[in-house]
């Protein structure tokens, strides 16, 4: 298929243009606690609703992409991130109209993903199909860097309405873009068989196919434990580094951005690296950097200042490979090929559930104990459970029959490998 990259390449920026919608508020979240006089528990809720949008809408999504095709839904998401960055813009001096304008556009990020990977393994069935997805994944990252280092000195020189303004023209920008340029990929044009590419077929998605596969399962259990690993360091490194080990708020916050900056090009490796391991290989990545990450857990309240970026690196970048494996491997050990919209969104799901409990868990016991070790034993327990998963993803995955396309479109089943 021509222009594959390009493609991409648009989606990539549309996918970030969402991911800021999510992020944008995170460095003025004091300027707008203020300029509403809200509390505490009410700024949460203007970054919670996102997560709960993606729980409660990760599998429809998938559903929808399974009816509609992943380029209408990715419109869509589209459309809805503008709309939600528009109404934002009269909230800035209404916390139930700024609250909603959030809840529109978590209901667009918890539906890109899912089109996305769908449209990835539509334009790259037969190689590069991890390296591009490795690439996908880092939006959230990439988003992240574009949001901390650009939303205050906007909010200074502008306004606090500059950063949804910029966020709504450049995401309709780029929708336009993704209308004019973006397609999916013609049965004609993907290879008949290539894993992950769905296949013309009578039957319909099925949510039931995917919740009843063992090894889908599987790997959305080890994904639920990397949101659970990765956003406690993501939201929480500079409180351990402040509290453990005394270092001054500035200092803290240093180490603590570097976990975000890593996971880019960990993930655009893992992606490289999965795409040379293939389906038989990435079990055994994931087992090696589930071993890792139980090692960095246990050790995160016994640093000495020679290991604070080491430490940075290793919570960063092998939770980043895992995630990237999940999206790689799902769209292959899917039952039926028109379910792969199912299997991405239950996994989200999954993702999104842990990111939503990690965080209470592990503060509770560390606030009831007043221990930060306690973080530590319970991501050890967390990294050791995501081991386990993958271990008994690779005993029964042998068992399972996803489906291939026959030679002539039709949908057979075969074993996996």
């Amino acid at each position: 298929m021509k222009h594959r990259g390009l493609m991409f390449a648009i989606m990539y920026i549309c996918a970030v243009f969402c991911s800021i919608s999510q992020l944008k508020i995170v460095p003025i979240l004091g300027l707008i606690g203020e300029s509403l006089a809200i509390d505490l528990g009410q700024i949460g809720w203007l970054m919670s609703v996102f997560t709960i949008a993606g729980i409660i809408l990760a599998i429809p999504a998938g559903g929808l992409v399974g009816k509609f095709g992943p380029k209408k839904v990715f419109l869509a998401v589209m459309i809805i991130t503008v709309l939600g960055n528009i109404v934002g813009v009269f909230g800035l001096d209404n916390y139930t109209v700024l609250l909603s304008s959030r809840i529109l556009e978590g209901c667009g990020f918890a539906m890109a993903s899912v089109a996305g990977i769908v449209l990835i393994n539509m334009w790259f069935p037969d190689k590069n199909t991890g390296l591009f997805v490795g690439i996908f994944v880092t939006f959230a990252a990439v988003a992240s860097v574009v949001a901390l280092n650009l939303a205050l000195p906007m909010v200074t020189s502008f306004g606090m309405a500059s950063v949804w303004w910029i966020t709504a023209l450049g995401t309709a920008i780029f929708t336009v873009l993704f209308w004019m340029f973006v397609k999916e990929a013609s049965p004609q044009e993907t290879p008949q068989g290539a894993e992950g590419v769905p296949a013309p077929s009578m039957t319909k998605p099925s949510i039931k196919r995917v919740l009843t596969s063992g090894p889908v399962l599987c790997i959305c259990l080890a994904q639920l434990t990397i949101g659970f690993f990765l956003y406690f360091y993501m939201n929480n490194y500079p409180q351990v580094f402040g509290a453990v080990y005394n270092l001054d708020a500035q200092t803290a916050n240093f180490y603590g951005s570097l976990n975000g900056l890593w996971g880019i090009p960990g993930c655009v490796f893992g992606g490289f690296l999965l795409d040379k391991l293939g389906k038989k290989g990435a079990p055994k990545l994931d087992l090696v950097c589930f071993a890792v990450m139980f090692v960095a857990a246990w050790i995160t309240t016994g640093l000495n200042e020679n290991l604070y970026i080491l430490h940075t690196i290793l919570t960063a970048v092998f939770p980043g490979l895992v995630l990237t494996a999940g999206n790689f491997l799902v769209p292959q050990i899917i039952r039926q090929p028109q379910d792969i919209g199912y299997g991405i969104g239950t996994l989200g799901l999954f993702y999104n559930i842990g990111i939503f409990v990690g965080n209470p868990i592990i503060l509770s016991a560390v606030q009831a104990t007043n221990d930060w070790a306690m973080a530590s034993m319970i991501l050890s327990a967390v990294s050791a459970f995501g081991f386990v998963m993958i271990l008994i993803y690779m005993a029964i995955s042998r068992k399972d029959n996803p489906a291939t396309a026959a030679s002539d479109g039709s949908v057979t089943e075969s074993v996996a490998n």
